[in-house]
């Protein structure tokens, strides 16, 4: 993995950590842009720990497990902003 990819991924798990253990322990999102939509901050909070994670340990376990993390996740974030049904073919 180079430099540069290494220290991005670094950064955007540093970011998540923050503002997850800030939305678990708080109560409210601490991203202006993402505040509005969250209906469970603390969900949110757990979700956002566990793609954090799953980015530090992307070099560290194999692709099975950092990928289950990252659904976990990815379903904590989803759940915490109400479940919208995703609309991909207009129906």
């Amino acid at each position: 993995m180079s430099s540069v990819v290494l220290v991005i991924i670094l950064v955007m798990a540093l970011i998540l950590c923050v503002t997850g253990v800030l939305a678990v322990t708080t109560g409210s999102v601490a991203l202006p842009w993402v505040r509005k939509g969250v209906k469970q901050p603390r969900v949110w909070g757990a979700g956002a720990l566990l793609i954090a994670a799953s980015l530090t340990a992307a070099w560290l376990v194999p692709f099975h497990g950092q990928s289950l993390l990252m659904l976990a996740g990815l379903a904590l974030t989803w759940r915490a902003q109400g479940w919208r049904q995703l609309n991909f073919f207009g129906h």
